[in-house]
Formats: C-alpha cells, structure tokens, sequence
C-alpha cells in the first residue's frame, strides 16, 4: 500500500469513526427530544432497534417512529448521555459498535429513575451515509423511582436553530 493510499484510507476511517458517533449522538437528542425527523434520520429504511424482549423489537422505518411511542408510555421525559465508544471496521463500509449509556428517566408522577445500558451496534456506509443497521440494548440497571429534585435546563441550540 502506498503512503498517500494509507493516508486516504486513515482520514476515511476517522471520518467514519465521527459519523457514527454522531449517530449515538442524534439517538439521544431524538430519543430525548422525541423527535422522529431526528431520530429516524439515523437509521436504514430496513434497520432493527430491539431494546428489552418482548415488546420492545421494532423493524423498519415505520416501526422505528413508533420506538418514540413506546418510550413515551414508560416516561414522560429521558435524558441520556452515551459514551465508551468502541468501533470495529469490518470493512470500509461497515463497522460494529459497542457504546454505555446513562440515562434519567422521569415518570409521570416526576420521580427519576436511573437507567443504565450497553448498545451494540451494526452501522453500514450507503450512499456515502452512515446509518444504524440495528441496534440491541441490554439494560443493566433500572432503579426504582426515587425523590430527587430536578431542575429545567433551557432548551439546547442545535444547528443555528
């Protein structure tokens, strides 16, 4: 391989490495935000989101805007944070991921609950655009509601909007 060819295939790979962790991070803002142009923005038209065993599996885009429903009739706010991003290339234009997520949820009588998760991920190149393929949470911990005062933050300016 070439200096400059290994160059390419370097900066390609870095490249590849931030679109996918934007993706992890456009899952939180959707999912927190409930916002289904975000949250459906990354994912193929055929991708599989499947979060606990028996009601919690959702295949194709259509099924995927209704993930933001599900979520709803468990809380009425979440707030997640991912982080430890590991990403495995398969090939150029595809990679394995493994990423810890921390989340807040709050119920509807406004009590938190900590919720604490591992997402493995299958992302996939088309187009030029990095997407989830499917994405498996394996929930470590959920606590029990407890009294904790919350504060409001302002809304986050994402985009210059």
């Amino acid at each position: 391989m070439t200096d400059s060819t290994e160059l390419s295939r370097r900066i390609d790979e870095l490249h590849s490495r931030a679109a996918i962790m934007e993706l992890g991070a456009k899952y939180c803002l959707g999912i927190d935000r409930r916002d289904p142009s975000v949250f459906l923005s990354i994912w193929h038209e055929e991708a599989e989101y499947v979060v606990g065993r028996k009601n919690g599996r959702f295949k194709g885009l259509t099924e995927l805007a209704s993930a933001l429903d599900f979520v709803a009739k468990s809380y009425v706010s979440t707030h997640h944070w991912t982080t430890n991003h590991i990403i495995e290339f398969d090939s150029p234009d595809r990679a394995r991921t493994v990423s810890d997520s921390f989340a807040i949820c709050v119920t509807a009588e406004g009590d938190p609950c900590l919720v604490a998760a591992t997402y493995d991920d299958e992302c996939e190149r088309r187009d030029g655009q990095w997407k989830l393929h499917e994405r498996v949470v394996s929930r470590w911990f959920v606590s029990e509601p407890m009294d904790l005062a919350l504060i409001t933050p302002p809304p986050v300016r994402v985009g210059g909007n």
